[in-house]
């Protein structure tokens, strides 16, 4: 209805100005009904195109508001100041109104056919895609990765079943030492130092001394690193037996 009413608005200034020969020098009143008609003519077609726009962005009808105020504005400037007051710098206001006006409407009819070509140029391409996609059930799914599992461990894959060691076939890599290499054999040094010679009697409570302190204190250490409870009571007679014999030395002396 708007897009209509537009049209003849437009039209009717139009056989307007050929039914009164309209010229330069014509009367203001006929210059300003003609224009004026055309004006507001072209604002309501450019609103009705915006108004037939399928599936709008949210900002739509703000825009459609603020481009129908500005021409409104503009031609009703128009008709007020003209022709007294149509001279610079009010021409510039008013015309700018106007066209500023004519630019929102005009390029939100364009942007949002843009947009709404491509999004249905995208969900075209969508629908296609998904129909050319074969659908696969969940029982399907299932027997496909149990086939997948199956083959990646079968004996074609160059890995055994179980233990996935790499056979003996040709690569285009060569194997690192790791997997080439046989286990070495271990040399076992013999351990001939002193002091562990000696800490080893000193554990079996065999190191003797002439001095029965010494060897009271060797006993205590064979019981303090001994594992062994027949060594332990072994120990501790030992133990017994040489504090005995120091008592009786001093005793005696």
């Amino acid at each position: 209805m708007t897009l209509l009413s537009g049209f003849l608005l437009a039209l009717a200034g139009i056989v307007y100005a050929l039914s009164v020969h309209l010229t330069r020098r014509s009367d203001p009143g006929e210059i300003t009904i003609t224009y004026g008609f055309i004006g507001l003519g072209l604002s309501l077609i450019l609103t009705g195109i915006n108004l037939m726009i399928k599936e709008p962005k949210e900002y739509h009808n703000y825009v459609i508001g603020g481009g129908l105020v500005l021409n409104f504005i503009g031609v009703g400037a128009f008709t007020l100041i003209y022709p007294g007051g149509w001279h610079y710098p009010n021409v510039t206001y008013v015309a700018g109104t106007y066209v500023a006006g004519i630019c929102l409407l005009a390029g939100n009819a364009f942007a949002n056919s843009v947009l709404n070509q491509i999004e249905e140029r995208a969900r075209q391409l969508f629908e296609k895609k998904a129909e050319n996609t074969q659908k696969y059930s969940e029982e399907e799914i299932e027997r496909e990765v149990q086939r997948t599992l199956e083959e990646s461990l079968s004996e074609r894959d160059g890995f055994s079943s179980f233990n996935l060691g790499i056979k003996k076939e040709d690569y285009d890599f060569i194997l690192g030492k790791a997997l080439t290499d046989s286990e070495e054999k271990r040399i076992v040094v013999k351990d001939d130092i002193s002091e562990v010679e000696s800490l080893k009697l000193a554990r079996s409570g065999k190191l003797k001394v002439s001095d029965d302190g010494l060897d009271s204190a060797s006993m205590l250490l064979a019981q303090a690193i001994s594992t062994d409870p027949a060594t332990q009571s072994s120990n501790k007679k030992g133990i017994f037996r040489s504090k005995m014999k120091m008592f009786k030395r001093h005793k005696n002396g």
